[in-house]
């Protein structure tokens, strides 16, 4: 059975993508774990997981920046190197694209390798990406 990590921000939306992310997933075979970056300082290994994914709102109109507690929680995550990655965020405006861009490197930036990306904007499209999701 393959493993998912699905990590994502404090934010009521972003939990309900991530939980609509686990049940497509779990859907499909894998073992979901779920983890709230307001949880920083666990020192989090990355080792048991077949796939990563990490997520942020979309902050801003124009700039895209995402929720700074997202490149901490990586930061301190440990065994990070060479696992596969998804990045997502929470569409808003104009912003999306740079603020999964700005996923994707903050995942990059501690070696994992971003296989996928989206731009998810409700619980329903969240399960259906889960559905889909192939390591």
């Amino acid at each position: 059975m393959q493993r998912l990590l699905i990590i994502y921000t404090p934010d009521d939306d972003l939990e309900e993508i991530a939980k609509g992310i686990k049940a497509g997933a779990k859907s499909q075979g894998f073992r979901v774990d779920m983890k709230n970056t307001k949880d920083i300082g666990t020192g989090l290994s990355f080792y048991p997981y077949d796939l990563i994914a990490a997520g942020s709102p979309t902050k801003g109109i124009f700039k895209g920046k995402i929720d700074n507690s997202l490149n901490k929680f990586l930061a301190e995550a440990k065994r990070t190197g060479g696992k596969d990655a998804i990045a997502y965020v929470k569409p808003r405006f104009f912003a999306t694209n740079k603020a999964l861009k700005k996923v994707m490197a903050a995942l990059e930036s501690q070696g994992c390798i971003v296989k996928n990306f989206k731009a998810i904007k409700d619980h329903r499209s969240a399960v259906e990406f889960g559905k889909n999701i192939k390591i």
